[in-house]
């Protein structure tokens, strides 16, 4: 398969490029910002570039795991969002099957209010705030346009990656640094280990999948119990966290609180993501094997 995977340098486009590689296929990987080895420059606000690599490359699938995600920024500049999480991937989509490629791409929990979750994929939505907004705002655009797509709703992906970002990667930061550290005590979600979730694209990819999936982890949490269990995994003191229900927090952004997903499609195709502590566990063992960035 030849794929071009936009957005390699981060986590979930990481976890793909290297899969892809690894299974023998053909991949062409971008970067915006952060510049790693192997992969080209791409700006997705140059749509001009943008179509002239899907043109170069001629790829079967096109991955599109890059998008705006900062939640509270989101909230302070909705025409940046949908730009970014709207506007973009829909453009991405249409150059994508010009050649008939197969566009794949990632959306969220926060497309549901969290009032009555966990959610299947076909459950009524209600998004709470601006990136929840822009993100079910692309999934109706690339339905509607017709084109082949897989829309992959996760959650609070976690896991090794290049740039160490991620919750768990600031948790252990900060702890280790004696620095303060805030959880809510009411935001459910499903946590999702990274390179399971790239495994589980790619499986759903090779059987065919097109139209919306949950790929998430099989545990239903709040913050503060994942936070807990990724402090006994990296031996460190759950006591230096600070515990506030989401009301106290001041988040710009509303949250969803129970905005897990249902994952019982996805397993019914075969497809399985670990739970937190397994994932947590072989994130340790990457990160202790030099095979990722230590925190």
């Amino acid at each position: 398969m030849r794929a071009l995977v936009i957005g390699a340098s981060g986590q979930i486009g990481g976890h793909l490029r290297s899969q892809l590689l690894a299974r023998g296929d053909e991949v062409v990987g971008t970067y915006a910002t952060v510049e790693q080895p192997g992969l080209v420059p791409l700006q997705l606000d140059e749509p001009d570039a943008v179509a002239g690599l899907i043109a170069d490359v001629v790829p079967e699938v096109v991955f599109l795991p890059a998008g705006w995600t900062w939640v509270d920024g989101n909230e302070d500049d909705r025409e940046r969002s949908f730009r970014q999480n709207c506007e973009q991937p829909l453009f991405v989509c249409q150059q994508a099957a010009k050649l008939g490629a197969v566009f794949v791409t990632y959306s969220t929990d926060y497309v549901f209010d969290g009032k009555a979750g966990p959610y299947a994929e076909d459950d009524p939505v209600g998004p709470l705030n601006v990136y929840g907004e822009a993100k079910l705002a692309a999934e109706r655009a690339l339905l509607e346009s017709g084109a082949p797509c897989l829309i992959l709703r996760t959650s609070t992906v976690f896991g090794p990656e290049t740039q160490g970002k991620n919750f768990v990667y600031q948790l252990v930061r900060r702890l280790r640094a004696g620095q303060p550290f805030r959880v809510p005590s009411d935001q459910v979600a499903t946590p999702s280990y990274g390179p399971d979730v790239a495994a589980a694209t790619l499986a759903l990819l090779d059987q065919g999948a097109r139209g919306i999936w949950h790929v998430t982890g099989p545990d239903a949490l709040d913050r503060a119990a994942f936070a807990k269990l990724a402090c006994e995994v990296f031996d460190l003191d759950f006591d230096a966290i600070e515990v506030k229900p989401t009301a106290e927090l001041g988040q710009r952004a509303a949250r969803p609180l129970l905005a897990a997903l249902k994952t019982d499609k996805l397993r019914a195709a075969g497809i399985n993501v670990r739970g937190v502590r397994a994932g947590l566990e072989a994130m340790r063992a990457e990160i202790e094997a030099g095979r990722a960035v230590a925190p």
